[in-house]
């Protein structure tokens, strides 16, 4: 991934999740915390992200009322919902293929709430 390509990724999952530590978007990058240190002191200057220091609450922010652009489902994403919300609404069980798994899979991550555990959400439930 291109640098360019990765500040852009950046930026649109801080305005998707309003938060994220340094070290979660090393991991999710896979590049080091330097090179997110980098990267952020880049965006900083034309996009209105800032880091808050501390062991709680330390980390990337995007301002409360900014956001990139509005977020719209992909069609891939959009095709699962709607499964799901058709069988839903008929009572019936619903079966997804491994294409329409990665991407509810893919989508609940990408859209969690900082800090939610979602295998345990998912045990719990079932």
């Amino acid at each position: 991934m291109e640098t360019a390509e990765r500040r852009f990724k950046i930026l649109k999952l801080l305005c998707r999740r309003r938060y994220e530590t340094i070290e979660n978007l090393s991991e999710i990058f896979g590049v080091s915390e330097r090179t997110i240190r980098r990267d952020l002191d880049a965006l900083s200057l034309t996009e209105p992200i800032y880091t808050q220091q501390g062991r709680y609450g330390g980390g990337v922010y995007v301002t409360d009322n900014y956001y990139m652009d509005r977020m719209y489902l992909q069609d891939r994403e959009l095709n699962v919902m709607c499964k799901l919300l058709s069988a839903a609404e008929n009572g019936a069980v619903c079966r997804l293929d491994e294409d329409e798994l990665s991407v509810l899979k893919d989508f609940i991550s990408e859209y969690k709430k900082p800090g939610t555990d979602y295998a345990r959400k998912r045990r719990e439930n079932i």
